[in-house]
């Protein structure tokens, strides 16, 4: 007999399961299935190198075997490599016996720049082989990196709930609808405008933030629907008279919006189809751009996971490339009271699962925190922060925003998934870990600091990987980093 395929409509039953998943307080058997595709625009994706490789950066869901009742289902596009498996595994303390059969790890032996869960909705050998792995669907839930539509379609053919923001949801993580929802929830936003979809809309806004804020140099200009910066370009008011604006900023456009990896065109056509927002450039003398990570559950709690101050680079220095944790106490307590704020009213909304709120802020002027985006998805700061999590079996304290090892003493770590070196294609998983104990510098599990790695898929073909220091404090955890990151090239270099 053919079945007929899952109606859009049955999604809001299916998730009604997650509550009873999460609350039951239920010893049986429970299958977590990770699908952690990067389900972007294809022309977003192509922008990423080694996009395919992101999706080891849930690979800290091994953490979830420490519960005996737990089994773990990792699916991915190319299949991990058996080293780094172990080592990600290495970094989960107190596995028992039946950790490594409880971990199911299945590939759609497919590389191409398409997205992990379309690859799985397109075979249905690889789709077959996820649902063969599920013992019992009603205790089961799946777990996305993103979560689209695709994701939703995915979770209606496996008949398990998705822990994520549901699809229908997706509009209040835009940058558009984030922006209002923002100020709806009462947190200070740069001025800008929203819904743009033209080019004539977006040269009125970009005239219109300038006549109202003539202090400004430049504007920032985001797609809808981008990932870690790469939608992002700035304008730049070099020049700009005090009158006629429009017709100077349109004779302008293609010369003066700079979109590090597209032409004008490009990005003009991305912006018609997506649209998105201008906002102000914040012109600080030391500026910052803090985020908190959050959690909201099925009965609808929320909580702050982490805050931490975002490293960012590329041409326009939009780019997420690492992190440190905690953000500075000049303004710590006030992005965790606003990203709560935010979480509170997302919860409203019926929003569930990791995201994150972006923030930015001048070192000079740090009771002045405004409210960027909001990113209903998890982010390059969520590994770093569960790995570290799970190595230090502490918490965050949400009073101090310090993470409290279990020593009961305050840790604090720098990271980035974007250490490069060509050079580094030479190193394996083998050697790295030798680097890191030669020098001193291995994770030390009795003191609950040095280093790790993480991410180390685009090793081989990209000299790429990640890095987390923990420390005491965030210049110790540095001195680790820079120590680590200084060793590797040494190395890699034979010098």
């Amino acid at each position: 007999m053919i079945l007929d395929p899952p109606k859009t409509s049955d999604f809001p039953r299916l998730q009604q399961r997650l509550g009873a998943l999460f609350d039951d307080g239920s010893n049986d058997p429970l299958t977590v299935v990770v699908v952690p595709s990067l389900t972007l625009h294809h022309d977003e994706l192509r922008k990423i190198p080694g996009a395919v490789h992101f999706e080891q950066r849930l690979l800290f869901q091994f953490q979830l075997l420490r519960d005996p009742r737990v089994r773990l289902v990792y699916a991915t596009s190319r299949a991990v490599d058996a080293a780094l498996v172990e080592y990600a595994l290495g970094l989960v303390p107190g596995l028992d016996e039946t950790a490594r059969q409880r971990l199911t790890l299945l590939d759609c032996g497919d590389d191409s720049p398409v997205p992990l869960t379309a690859k799985l909705l397109a075979h249905p050998g690889a789709l077959a082989a996820v649902r063969a792995a599920i013992p019992d669907p009603d205790r089961a839930y799946l777990v996305v990196f993103t979560s689209t539509a695709v994701e939703r379609e995915l979770a209606l053919r496996l008949d398990i709930p998705l822990y994520a923001c549901d699809p229908e949801l997706a509009p209040l993580g835009t940058k558009s609808r984030g922006r209002r929802l923002l100020r709806e929830a009462g947190l200070p936003v740069l001025p800008g405008f929203e819904d743009l979809s033209s080019e004539r809309e977006l040269v009125d806004a970009l005239a219109r933030l300038k006549q109202e804020n003539p202090e400004i140099r430049k504007a920032v200009v985001k797609l809808n629907d981008s990932f870690a910066g790469a939608g992002n370009a700035t304008f730049s008011y070099d020049g700009a008279p005090d009158g006629d604006l429009n017709s100077w900023i349109a004779a302008r456009l293609a010369t003066r919006i700079s979109a590090p990896g597209d032409s004008w065109e490009g990005f003009r056509d991305k912006f018609a189809a997506m649209g998105g927002v201008v906002e102000c450039f914040l012109d600080a003398q030391v500026p910052h751009s803090p985020s908190a990570q959050l959690e909201l559950t099925p009965a609808g709690g929320v909580r702050v996971l982490s805050t931490h101050d975002q490293v960012l680079g590329g041409p326009a220095g939009q780019t997420f490339v690492g992190c440190a944790f905690p953000a500075s106490d000049l303004y710590r307590t006030a992005v965790h009271d606003l990203a709560l704020r935010a979480g509170r009213e997302l919860a409203r909304h019926g929003v569930v699962g990791q995201l994150s709120v972006d923030f930015v802020v001048d070192e000079a002027e740090p009771d002045r925190v405004y409210a960027l985006e909001i990113n209903l998805r998890m982010g390059g700061a969520t590994a770093p922060f569960m790995f570290t999590h799970g190595l230090l079996a502490g918490h965050y304290d949400a009073e101090s925003g310090h993470y409290l090892a279990a020593d009961g003493r305050p840790r604090c770590y720098v990271t980035s998934d974007r250490v490069h070196d060509a050079a580094f294609r030479t190193l394996t998983c083998a050697d790295l870990v030798r680097v890191a104990r030669e020098h001193g510098l291995a994770f030390d599990p009795a003191a609950g600091t040095g280093t790790f790695y993480y991410n180390l898929g685009a090793l081989p073909d990209h000299g790429k990987l990640g890095v987390v220091a923990v420390g005491g404090s965030r210049e110790d955890a540095q001195r680790r980093y820079d120590d680590l990151v200084a060793a590797l090239r040494s190395t890699a270099s034979g010098t």
